[in-house]
């Protein structure tokens, strides 16, 4: 195994980690780290069926109602992050990589800035705000699969519980990974055999790892792992901005 996929691995069990214990991650600093490497779109064909099964996987969490109640509730946020995805994988088709990348580094830097502020946002949960953040979210997560920040703002300022949030969140990845995975097919069918490799290592370590993250949840200061994820995150954002401007 050469060095790079090595890192890439490990970066991407760091990831699957933060999945595990919070829901959501993985896509983003996947495909951060992946982006180093290789052109954006083929990172973000590179982790869409991990995202899929990790999202799967996920939406087993302990739920406080049935799955249908989830659908109903929260069709508007789900179907807005349907349709933004569309266009947000129509713009990674289409669009300059090196605007993406920059539009990705600074999604990442303004997801960790939001973290540290002393007064959350606070948001009703209404028809309008589920559609404006969720299509965001769509947009975002379809080109650049920075699709958390916009999730996580609408989702914990209406202030939902734990495991609300993981089902919640791993819907809107869901239908957003799909729609990735139907529009990046020709991309997948063109992958040389080290990459269809890298996709099944990448697979299997963030089935692992989510795995793990979900037991440690529990037993690690979360302060101490959220500033590990944070420092993590904040340089594959920066290093996605740099990459962003050389590439202008």
């Amino acid at each position: 195994m050469q060095k790079t996929e090595l890192l890439l691995l490990v970066l991407s069990a760091l990831a699957a980690l933060l999945h595990g214990m919070s829901g959501f991650g993985f896509p983003m600093m996947s495909t951060a780290a992946l982006a180093m490497f290789y052109p954006l779109k083929y990172a973000i064909a590179l982790v869409a069926i991990p995202c899929i099964i990790l999202n799967i996987s996920l939406l087993r969490a302990g739920a406080s109602h049935p799955f249908i109640h989830y659908l109903k509730r929260y069709s508007g946020l789900i179907v807005s992050s349907l349709v933004g995805s569309f266009i947000g994988v129509s713009l990674l088709l289409y669009v300059s990589e090196a605007y993406l990348k920059l539009l990705m580094g600074t999604v990442i830097l303004l997801y960790i800035a939001d973290q540290f502020r002393t007064t959350p946002i606070q948001l009703s949960h209404s028809m309008p705000n589920m559609t404006l953040f969720g299509g965001l979210a769509g947009i975002i997560g379809g080109a650049t699969n920075a699709m958390a920040p916009f999730l996580m703002m609408y989702l914990l300022s209406t202030k939902h519980q734990k495991n609300d949030v993981v089902i919640i969140s791993n819907m809107s990845f869901l239908a957003s990974k799909l729609v990735q995975l139907v529009m990046l097919t020709p991309i997948i069918l063109t992958f040389q055999t080290t990459q269809l490799y890298l996709l099944i290592l990448i697979t299997i370590t963030a089935l692992i790892f989510v795995y793990v993250g979900s037991r440690i949840r529990g037993r690690m200061s979360q302060s101490a792992f959220n500033m590990m994820i944070f420092i993590a995150l904040g340089l594959l954002g920066m290093n996605a901005i740099w990459q962003g401007f050389q590439q202008l």
